[in-house]
């Protein structure tokens, strides 16, 4: 067996089982049996990431052509099955009784968490760019199969044309890069820009970043944003997450926003070497709106999916905090959080995956809430709706309060561990005193405060419902009739949140102990000199391409 195929079963297993669905619902198959065979193809695919990891190590292989597997690339890809299977899980019920192209659906969703997966082994531009189309393409079809109603083929046709957009300023950000060090590969990419702005020889003439590559850094960032819903990209998640259903809404608060920042925590490591500073600033700016902008926007609304719409832009924000603290650790790989033990917390990069970790598991199950609690023709529109759901539903109320719970960051849940942790990493930047000594960096303790400040705000809208569902009594005691599998769903991922709340010890442990080489930091004898620091000039950078290691 070849490195890649070994590397590539499992995403060729998903694949070839969402043709299989695709075509099986051209056939009258029962609809109740395609879930739980979808459900049967993720534990398949789980057994061979297995073999293919076992036979990786074994055969001592850390890197392939176009994918590359890595402790922390297989640990992204395991989660990404959990979380699939539960998406899978609280959609069994509405797709066994609902009418509509049954087979496709769980087609279109298998190919979602393929391409999710191939994010996380994604070694070249290309395969990363294909990876993430292959979660947009079935985004666009699943969104208008949600509903059928006018506003959701707006919201369909809106998320669409954005989506296409984006992709074209991640596709011209990619061409830069290409341009500017003549290969595709991270690896190549990576050996030609350290070579250029950080060589080991402090003898060497290190030029200034060139305009081409401060170009190619702004595209990736405003591609990958998209997917994030980061402000000033943002605007199309409140019409499209109020237009489409509570399912589809929870997959696009999720799966793209993982493919977006595990894409992003990729390129930090691999192609922007020599242009951190450009990066920092831009992320630094970024995730200040964006948690500003979420957080307030979310207490004006009144529909329950907008205002989460809102919450799951502000939870970009969180994140990009992590991203701006790795940039900075790029730049500086010897005085990194990680590097000097800090806290015990993962640094800039990991903070943010486990943040995003934490986030994916409360949003799946608060969707799978909202999910069982609609009914045919109606879903969970407004706030009013779940007014005294927990004295109709005690034990639905109290899961969705532990969601609610989680996102505004109340310890012991996982969502306190997340901001703990990203918070942590941007004190942790400091910066040289005149006197030779250290001191926090200003503009990451300011964003440290603005971090804090936006989750006590962010707790007023998620108690303002959680009071709505405790504290008023009932307008109501309509059965829901979203189905029992979301109710199971909604379960499963509250024993996860407790768990990791209680337990959050061996995420640390994992994301401490996951070696630099897999995010691709090069190591600390790398660091740039001061003089790319310090000059003003942009010059433009020629460099050889440099050939590619044959497979």
């Amino acid at each position: 067996m070849s490195e890649t195929f070994s590397i590539l079963l499992p995403h060729v297993v998903l694949a070839l089982a969402g043709a299989l669905f695709l075509l099986a619902g051209t056939f009258a198959i029962p609809r109740r049996w395609f879930g739980p065979a979808a459900l049967a193809v993720l534990a398949l695919t789980a057994v061979m990431l297995r073999l293919s990891v076992s036979h990786t190590l074994a055969a001592g292989i850390d890197s392939g052509f176009s994918v590359r597997s890595s402790a922390l690339a297989v640990g992204f890809q395991y989660c990404c099955l959990a979380v699939g299977a539960l998406f899978v899980l609280q959609s069994i019920s509405q797709q066994s009784r609902e009418e509509g192209p049954t087979g496709e659906f769980y087609g279109l969703l298998l190919l979602m968490i393929d391409g999710l997966l191939l994010v996380g082994v994604a070694n070249d531009l290309i395969t990363l760019f294909l990876s993430l189309e292959l979660i947009s393409i079935p985004t666009y079809v699943l969104l208008y199969l949600g509903r059928r109603d006018p506003k959701s083929q707006e919201a369909a046709v809106k998320y669409f044309l954005l989506s296409i957009f984006s992709a074209a300023m991640l596709l011209y950000g990619m061409a830069f890069v290409f341009g500017l060090t003549g290969s595709t590969q991270f690896d190549s990419i990576r050996r030609v820009l350290i070579e250029t702005y950080a060589p080991i020889n402090p003898e060497a003439v290190v030029p200034a970043p060139s305009a081409l590559g401060l170009v190619a850094i702004a595209f990736l960032l405003a591609g990958l944003s998209f997917k994030l819903a980061a402000v000033p990209f943002h605007f199309y998640a409140p019409d499209v997450y109020e237009g489409t259903s509570a399912f589809n809404a929870g997959l696009l608060a999720v799966i793209p926003k993982a493919a977006g920042l595990f894409a992003l925590v990729r390129l930090i490591g691999q192609v922007t070497v020599g242009f951190e500073a450009t990066g920092q600033q831009l992320a630094l700016i970024l995730a200040a709106v964006t948690m500003t902008g979420g957080n307030c926007l979310a207490l004006l609304q009144t529909n329950v999916r907008r205002m989460l719409a809102y919450s799951s832009v502000a939870h970009a924000g969180y994140m990009l905090v992590g991203i701006a603290v790795g940039f900075w650790e790029q730049s500086h790989p010897s005085q990194g959080l990680t590097a000097h033990g800090g806290l015990g917390l993962p640094g800039g990069l990991q903070s943010s995956l486990l943040y995003l970790l934490t986030y994916s598991i409360a949003s799946v199950g608060l969707f799978a809430c909202l999910v069982h609690l609609g009914r045919p023709g109606r879903q969970v529109e407004h706030l009013e709706d779940l007014t005294g759901l927990a004295k109709t539903n005690p034990i639905l109320g109290t899961v969705m309060a532990l969601f609610l719970f989680s996102m505004a960051g109340i310890p012991p849940l996982p969502g306190f561990w997340g901001k703990f942790s990203v918070f942590a990493g941007a004190l942790s930047v400091r910066q040289l005193t005149l006197d030779g000594g250290f001191q926090l960096h200003p503009a990451f303790a300011i964003l440290a405060v603005v971090g804090v400040l936006n989750a006590a705000i962010g707790g007023v809208y998620y108690l303002r419902l959680i009071a709505l569902m405790f504290l008023h009594e009932p307008l109501g005691a309509p059965r829901p009739t979203g189905g029992r599998s979301a109710y199971y769903a909604a379960l499963v991922s509250a024993a996860a949140v407790v768990l990791m709340g209680i337990f959050p010890g061996a995420l640390f442990h994992f994301l401490q102990n996951s070696p630099r080489e897999n995010l691709g930091l090069r190591p600390a004898t790398a660091q740039m000199t001061p003089a790319a620091v310090d000059s003003a000039a942009v010059n433009p950078v020629a460099v050889n391409p440099v050939e590619q290691p044959a497979n």
